[in-house]
């Protein structure tokens, strides 16, 4: 854990936080460091502790991040506060609060968030995202920190966004349901992969890859061969790790041996690769479970037990 020091300059402070918050290191914890720096006097170091404290959701921070949504005087600031607000939702989703573990329900709900404290940050967003006296920013990271919600509300809201006037509320929506997970709006994003609006269709691209929609396949496969702007082109690479079919498996192995591509773009395509074989292996893992074909029942059992999950950023 490093200690905060008040007579750090700027470019000290800032080059500790980006230290910290791209660290791997799990063994150390940093709450308290990222904490500390809320209150400093300058908004990127600001920024930076608020983005550090993603990995640590304590109950004891909503308060501290919601007045900072609500009342700090930088909008980058605030906005940053509302982005990690979403953390609250997604801890509150993959918590089963109706479930009841009889006498284990202590021990399991121990380290689990709150449910009033997952209500209140929902409502939070919630109310921010309909205010029309905030900024667009404000009330669309808030429709973005919501998105891992499957509460009907949210889903008519995220419905709303997504027909907005505004380009960059529509981005908001596509992003928001690729963190949903759900079906239900894998028609709109397939829709805007051919997008006129590159914005729109950078987000599409990356809603495709969140929501493994392998019927997205041929869009990305065309895309990751021959989009002019590279950022899309990439972002279709690394959506396609999250797809299944054979085809994707040869385009990308080929990819990561072509030596007319950049270093850059070589690499990229063996991380996506290594991606789609993991899923194909957890995939193969659920077929076999679902059937019972562990020879110790017991054991399919156990590994069947848990629930869905999302991949968080």
């Amino acid at each position: 854990m490093s200690v905060p020091n008040n007579k750090s300059s700027k470019q000290e402070k800032i080059a500790l936080l980006k230290k910290l918050v791209e660290s791997e290191d799990l063994f150390y914890d940093n709450q308290s460091t990222f904490q500390a720096y809320l209150s400093d006097h300058d908004p990127e170091v600001r920024i930076l502790a608020i983005q550090g404290l993603w990995d640590y959701p304590d109950p004891d921070l909503i308060n501290p991040l919601v007045d900072i949504a609500q009342r700090d005087p930088d909008q980058r600031v605030r906005n940053r506060a509302i982005t990690a607000l979403g953390r609250y939702v997604y801890e509150g989703e993959m918590a089963d609060y109706d479930y009841d573990w009889g006498e284990l329900d202590t021990v399991i709900r121990e380290g689990e968030l709150p449910e009033e404290s997952y209500r209140r940050v929902v409502a939070f967003l919630l109310e921010m995202a309909r205010d029309p006296s905030v900024s667009l920013d404000e009330r669309r990271f808030s429709i973005e920190a919501l998105g891992f919600s499957s509460d009907p509300e949210i889903i008519d809201l995220l419905e709303q966004a997504y027909h907005a006037p505004e380009v960059e509320m529509k981005v908001s929506a596509l992003f928001a349901m690729g963190r949903s997970g759900l079906a239900e709006w894998d028609d709109y994003i397939l829709a805007e992969l051919d997008s006129p609006v590159s914005q729109i269709q950078l987000e599409a691209v990356r809603a495709a890859g969140e929501l493994f929609l392998d019927e997205a396949t041929p869009a990305l496969l065309a895309l990751a061969s021959s989009a002019t702007d590279q950022n899309l082109r990439h972002e279709a690479i690394w959506a396609l790790g999250h797809m299944t079919s054979i085809e994707v498996w040869q385009f990308l192995d080929d990819l990561t041996q072509d030596p007319l591509e950049d270093e850059e773009t070589r690499q990229l395509a063996d991380a996506a690769l290594d991606e789609y074989e993991m899923f194909q292996e957890l995939t193969e893992t659920d077929y076999e479970t679902d059937y019972g074909l562990y020879e110790d029942n017991d054991l399919a059992q156990e590994r069947n037990g848990g629930g869905n999950g999302y991949f968080i950023e």
